[in-house]
């Protein structure tokens, strides 16, 4: 499996405001990340720009052929493929010193493009998924891998570059290792910064917070404030049937209403919300590779968001998301593999 090594300075760098280029850049990771992470979740992390780093459409990917079904499948050669996370961590990003320091990694796509067919599509991914995570010790290195939910990989590490590594890491894992060439997380406390940057965003309220917060009830449309948002987002406890399931709903209503606003924007007001926003966001993907990815969102056809089938089941004292094997294998063929032709 290939991986990135880019040690982006995860301290804030400030977007030039003379620069439309890199105004134009910091509004495609904005929406890419904030595609993403914005509604990460469950409690709260931080940010950084990279010069270069991330995003590399290899002419080959160096995946084996697969066979499935009776059916033979080849690698696409031109697939890009990004991981976008929010972090439960409260503050902006600093680094902590340890092997388990990270937060976990509550909300979790991956934005994956294909060149030649010219489409792209997100894969939402569930943070209670059991997978092989990477177990890091104090140096960072690999020691092993345990099954563990799927948002403990982040955890390992000191909760920057090293910490998004390691999830790539275990999500590449879980896809058959398939290449994976950027990631952004951003801290939890950016939601809500962000959305009271954009002016909030008007959803309706499609669950009972009474428990929660008064201020949303169910049935209502209103324009979430920041501290609306972050709940709306992010609450699992004493709403809907607790599950994350139905927190990735409600982030998929959000994420579905904030998408004009984000278009919407002018370079001025990229410039404005990428300032309240900066410190909270850890990325390897560079200005170029953004501006390239911004072009290509806007030119290439989306197609619908996909998720893993599996099944919710409690494992100890924690939720257990089972992976149901064959959507995982179809999902990986869909995203990074076409039937072979003689």
């Amino acid at each position: 499996m290939r991986h990135h090594h880019h040690r982006a300075d995860y301290h804030h760098s400030r977007v030039h405001r003379r620069d439309a280029a890199r105004a134009a850049a910091a509004a495609a990771l904005l929406a890419l990340v904030l595609l993403a992470a914005l509604f990460g979740i469950s409690r709260w992390e931080r940010q950084a720009y990279a010069p270069g780093g991330g995003g590399t459409a290899a002419a080959s990917r160096g995946q084996p052929d697969i066979t499935w079904n009776g059916t033979v499948y080849t690698p696409k050669q031109q697939v890009e493929a990004y991981l976008l996370m929010g972090i439960d961590v409260t503050g902006p990003v600093t680094s902590r010193p340890g092997n388990y320091n990270g937060g976990q990694a509550d909300a979790q796509f991956l934005l994956v493009l294909d060149n030649e067919a010219q489409t792209w599509q997100m894969l939402r991914l569930n943070r209670d998924s059991m997978v092989d995570v990477p177990v890091l010790d104090l140096r960072g290195d690999v020691i092993g891998y345990e099954r563990q939910q799927l948002a403990l990989a982040h955890a390992y590490g000191d909760g920057t570059n090293n910490s998004c590594r390691n999830t790539v890491d275990a999500v590449s894992r879980l896809l058959g290792g398939a290449p994976i060439d950027g990631y952004a997380a951003l801290n939890m406390d950016g939601i809500a910064l962000f959305n009271d940057a954009i002016g909030g965003v008007t959803v309706t309220i499609t669950s009972d917070f009474t428990a929660v917060d008064p201020t949303l009830v169910e049935g209502e449309t209103i324009t979430l404030n920041g501290q609306q948002a972050f709940e709306f987002v992010r609450t699992r406890k004493d709403v809907d049937d607790q599950t994350n399931l139905a927190r990735m709903e409600r982030q998929r209503i959000y994420l579905e209403a904030m998408k004009p606003q984000l278009l919407a924007l002018s370079n001025e007001e990229v410039v404005r919300v990428m300032d309240a926003v900066n410190d909270y966001l850890v990325t390897n993907i560079g200005s170029q590779t953004v501006l390239d990815l911004a072009e290509k969102l806007r030119n290439y056809q989306g197609l619908p968001e996909l998720t893993i089938d599996g099944t919710n089941t409690i494992e100890g004292e924690h939720v257990a998301y089972i992976l149901d094997e064959d959507s995982l294998q179809q999902m990986i063929l869909q995203l990074f593999y076409q039937e072979k032709t003689t």
